[in-house]
């Protein structure tokens, strides 16, 4: 289930890829890169099992839109494309290697005549052929299954060596998990520095970005969404059980790129008060509801959203795992109304569980606009 749910993300990046007009000043870029660091412990139990520096190799390949498209000046031209990354985690006999498939969007921050400075967020699915096993492989506390899901943030800087080519350099924070799928799932996060070569198969954008002028603030939306989930409370338990989420929210435009809102969410967790040593009494059907208000962020590029939001819980009668909770993920706007979701609910960095769902969307038109 996880592997089929991940994959989704595929579907809205690639979707919203495909959706955009090409045009013969379009650029495609080829990236190889080399990393070397180590891995975070954020548990104990993790840092008994880390014994060397991690390594990897990671090859992308982009698609960097022309200034013809609003969308794409107003984002100085990000590069957005498919990234491949293969790389060890820190205890070759336990751990092994990672082999993940991600979309990605590298977002300029600066740009001069040779240099410039971006940031790239990536999210996708990584494979791990050692994983957690009760009989051979006991220890991985880590991974309890072989697809995870797998995030990437990296802050890098590239030099322009010609029109063709430039070599870049940059430090990477990646996390791998399953996102409570599957129990145990302390997860690992990755911290590398790396270096690499971009080439530019039809030449490079322009220097300098094009201004923006005449982007009209993004509508203010009324938002009713309904997400489910799969998790496993605890590795003594085997079961899986459903969650699911409703959730009202209004957001307001407050420039052509980004939304800020509040709102609330209705939870039920069938795993509620289960997972212990003791099973029984099971916990009334009313007791596995919960209630929470939330602010929240939206960087929209084009149909697709990147969201981020925490909030507090308000009502609950089964004490929730943390009072805060956060959520982020993709959204995909499939028509005037409807919306696709896909989000990860976490508690202060422990995953909760992974959200997949269907949203409805009222547009709001700003007085005076």
């Amino acid at each position: 289930m996880i592997k089929q749910v991940l994959l989704l993300i595929f579907f809205l990046v690639c979707t919203n890829l495909s959706a955009q007009e090409k045009s013969e000043k379009d650029i495609f870029t080829t990236t190889l890169r080399y990393h070397y660091g180590v891995v975070m412990p954020h548990h104990k139990s993790i840092s008994y099992l880390i014994n060397d520096q991690i390594s990897a190799v990671e090859l992308n390949f982009g698609y960097i839109p022309s200034n013809e498209k609003n969308w794409a000046k107003l984002y100085k031209q990000p590069e957005i494309g498919i990234g491949l990354y293969h790389g060890s985690l820190g205890n070759d006999k336990i751990l092994g290697n990672v082999t993940a498939i991600f979309p990605y969007i590298n977002f300029p921050l600066k740009r001069g005549n040779k240099w410039e400075f971006n940031t790239q967020l990536g999210i996708g699915l990584g494979y791990t052929k050692k994983h957690f096993d009760p009989v051979d492989n006991y220890q991985n506390i880590a991974l309890g299954t072989k697809f995870n899901a797998f995030f990437k943030l990296m802050a890098n800087g590239a030099y322009s060596i010609n029109s063709k080519w430039n070599i870049n350099g940059g430090i990477g924070f990646n996390h791998l998990s399953n996102g409570s799928f599957s129990s145990p799932n302390k997860g690992l996060n990755l911290l590398t520095s790396s270096v690499g070569l971009t080439y530019f198969w039809n030449g490079n954008r322009e220097k300098k970005p094009v201004p923006v002028s005449g982007m009209k603030d993004l509508e203010n939306e009324i938002l009713l969404l309904w997400n489910h989930g799969i998790k496993q409370s605890a590795e003594i338990d085997n079961h899986k059980y459903y969650a699911t989420s409703l959730s009202g929210s209004y957001s307001i435009g407050i420039n052509a790129k980004r939304r800020i809102g509040f709102g609330m969410d209705l939870f039920y967790d069938k795993s509620a008060n289960r997972g212990k040593w003791n099973f029984t009494p099971q916990t009334s059907f009313k007791d596995r509801f919960s209630q929470g208000l939330f602010i929240s962020h939206d960087l929209v590029i084009n149909k697709l959203s990147i969201i981020a939001q925490i909030g507090v819980y308000t009502i609950y009668k089964t004490k929730p795992e943390k009072p805060i909770y956060t959520r982020l993920g993709l959204r995909y706007q499939l028509n005037e109304h409807f919306l696709a979701n896909l989000s990860l609910k976490a508690h202060l960095g422990q995953a909760d569980f992974i959200e997949w769902g269907i949203g409805y969307r009222i547009s709001k038109k700003k007085h005076g606009k």
